[in-house]
């Protein structure tokens, strides 16, 4: 279950020495000493150099011998599988040597800098180039597999060769207004013609190299979330190195898991992202690669190779470092034959990313996934067992579920629909935050609301839950008004005091009214054997901006509104994850805190940096476990019995949380 790979990145500009002093067989020994099982080494990177003696591409120019087949042949006398790398969207020699290959803007302009020129596939790069080299590659070293980068080749692009294919598929321009009504059409274009290229490459690698591994960088991540393209074999996630880390690697590792593929995640070992060469704390490297490994995927540590293809300091202490990490979370990790056993599902689809109707396919996709990201954050901080899925996806899950969220989803599929009004009529609770989705053509009929289109506040508040001991609960996002079609109201909405769409109190939001409005803002519906409960005010995408204290403290009372029969939940401050996994014998809570990062750079970076610093916060933590009829024997964390007590079908355990992470298993008799 715990696996542990390298990425050795090694963008490299012409000037600099390249295997000078190389020494991969001390670099094959400490990888291996560290458990690591697979590495990612470059065959040509962003600035468009080899790093072997191409006969098809640009060689480094500075570079002795052959650093590649260095590092194949060393790691193969350890056993340690290898991938080349090679630069997918970006190479600079290339859109040096051909202008006609590189992508560009709106204006004419090409897109790239400081080296890195963004190269179209769709051009004859692809067919002169990119597949002459691949084959190179692969007839020298017969490497175990080949990963590529970077995604922003399926962007827009307004190069000659795509204006023309769009004219001819078309008859239209490529559009220019990022708002206009082709950039549907336009979005499909792209996305189709992607897909077909991307198994075109595989295809070619697979006849040439039966039973390689392929990658592409972020296809079927959470930016891309859909089914990877036939001929990828492993789904690779590579997040921001900046904002949130072990927040974010949850994200991405519990998504990733959720297909069924084979998933890796990697996170980098420096300060501040592939860019820097100063060491992150061991503790931000042991809060991601623990947040990776308790959803059962992959760790993949992002690194920087020296150019002498060696190892720096920094890296072999990081090897040390999380290779014993490693062992130690292997030792107390659910067994092989465990299961995840989440009891709630938040649905992620493409229409979070790519727009409903594929008009934003590849165009800043993570500056989309707030819905998604809030729910994640909010679930996370209410200490519910939890994960996300696609939407490709979700039926395996449903099978273990006991609630799905669908996060301010505007469209689902209608088997989709399908496969959720089942669950419910099978006693599954179904909540749906912020709008009712359209399945198909048409929006469910069956939650018992109908939503007006036009909104009638722009913010809202929520009521307590109990009168005396809480304020009504703020959420921006427009409010629309729903009819009830079969639905209880539960909950009505408060205005806030005058408001008016779009206005505000200068740059602030009104207090509330108060007294709730004649709108229902909670409903329940009961179908079947199940419910379906609608949340009106869009409360996760507001969470992701604003983490509003009073939103969780609001949501984590709702959750036990719903009665879900949990498996488990905890109860804490917040920034504590559960993860729970199971199988017939015992029961497995992963804890994970991730309170102990600080957000730096605020004030002078558009995204602020994370540091994880000690002493780690420490938490007063109750774990709550179903016993569904159970009788529990020993509860173990850290190798140690602790004690719980039971009464009612629930099994208590009280923990002081002082470190990054905790795993307490529970043995059933």
């Amino acid at each position: 279950m715990i696996q542990l790979g390298w990425h050795f990145d090694l963008h490299t500009p012409g000037f600099v020495r390249v295997n000078h002093k190389p020494d991969p067989s001390g670099m094959a020994n400490a990888l291996k000493v560290a458990g690591v099982d697979e590495i990612i080494t470059f065959a040509k990177c962003h600035f468009g150099h080899a790093y072997y003696p191409t006969k098809v591409g640009t060689p480094h120019p500075r570079m002795k011998g052959d650093a590649l087949a260095g590092v194949i042949a060393a790691c193969r006398k350890v056993g340690i599988r290898v991938l080349a790398y090679i630069s997918f969207g970006i190479d600079g020699q290339a859109g040096v040597k051909h202008p006609e290959w590189c992508q560009r803007g709106k204006a004419g302009n090409v897109l790239g800098s400081d080296g890195f020129l963004c190269v179209c596939p769709f051009t004859a790069y692809l067919d002169e180039l990119m597949l002459p080299q691949i084959e190179e590659v692969i007839e020298r070293y017969r490497p175990d597999g080949l990963w590529f980068d970077t995604m922003s080749a399926l962007a827009p692009c307004f190069c000659e060769t795509c204006r023309a294919s769009f004219r001819k598929a078309t008859e239209k321009e490529i559009p220019t207004d990022d708002k206009g009504p082709l950039q549907a059409g336009y979005g499909r274009w792209r996305h189709g013609r992607g897909v077909a290229m991307v198994e075109r490459v595989c295809a070619f690698i697979h006849q040439r190299l039966p039973g390689a591994t392929v990658s592409f960088n972020q296809l079927g991540s959470v930016c891309y979330p859909e089914p990877l393209p036939k001929g990828v074999t492993v789904l690779s996630l590579d997040p921001p190195t900046y904002g949130p880390q072990s927040v974010q690697y949850s994200l991405n590792a519990m998504f990733g898991a959720s297909t069924g593929q084979p998933c890796e995640v990697m996170p980098t070992i420096f300060n501040q992202g592939w860019g820097d060469w100063s060491a992150a704390s061991e503790l931000r490297w042991e809060s991601v690669a623990v947040s990776v490994w308790a959803r059962g995927a992959r760790l993949f540590m992002g690194d920087r190779l020296h150019p002498h293809i060696r190892l720096t300091p920094i890296t072999q202490r990081a090897l040390k470092f999380v290779g014993k990490l490693r062992n130690r979370v292997q030792a107390e990790f659910p067994t092989a034959e465990a299961r995840l056993a989440p009891d709630i599902v938040i649905v992620h689809n493409p229409s979070v990313t790519y727009g409903d109707e594929f008009e934003d396919f590849a165009r800043r996709p993570r500056e989309r996934l707030g819905r998604v990201g809030g729910a994640h954050e909010l679930c996370l901080d209410a200490g519910l067992n939890y994960t996300v899925a696609g939407e490709a996806f979700l039926q395996p899950w449903l099978e273990r579920a006991r609630a799905v969220v669908l996060p301010e989803l505007n469209r689902i599929e209608e088997d989709t629909g399908r496969q959720l009004h089942a669950f419910v009529q099978n006693g599954g609770r179904l909540l749906i935050v912020g709008i009712v989705p359209i399945a198909g053509e048409k929006p469910l009929d069956w939650v018992g609301v109908r939503v007006r289109a036009e909104p009638w506040q722009d913010h809202i508040y929520l009521p307590a839950w109990s009168a005396g001991d809480e304020l009504p609960t703020l959420v921006r996002g427009d409010f629309h008004p729903v009819q009830l079609t079969g639905a209880k109201c539960v909950l009505r909405v408060i205005q806030g005091f005058d408001a008016r769409h779009g206005k505000r109190y200068g740059w602030g939001i009104g207090p509330a009214c108060d007294e709730p409005s004649r709108h229902p803002v909670l409903t329940r519906h009961k179908l079947g054997r199940g419910e379906v409960w609608y949340l009106g005010a869009r409360l996760f995408s507001d969470y992701a901006r604003h983490a509003n204290w009073q939103q969780l403290a609001w949501f984590a009372k709702f959750a036990r509104q719903m009665k879900a029969a949990c498996r488990a939940w905890i109860d804490s401050a917040g920034g504590v994850e559960l993860v729970w996994w199971e199988n017939t014998r015992s029961s497995w809570a992963i804890l994970i805190q991730h309170g102990a990062e600080q957000l730096c750079g605020t004030h002078a970076m558009p995204m602020p940096w994370t540091r994880t610093m000690q002493p780690v916060p420490s938490q007063e933590v109750v774990l709550h476990v179903e016993t569904r009829g159970r009788v529990p024997g020993r509860v173990i964390a850290g190798g140690r019995r602790i004690p719980g007590s039971g009464r009612a079908g629930r099994l208590r355990v009280p923990l002081r949380l002082d470190s990054l992470w905790r795993v307490v298993r529970v043995d059933w008799r």
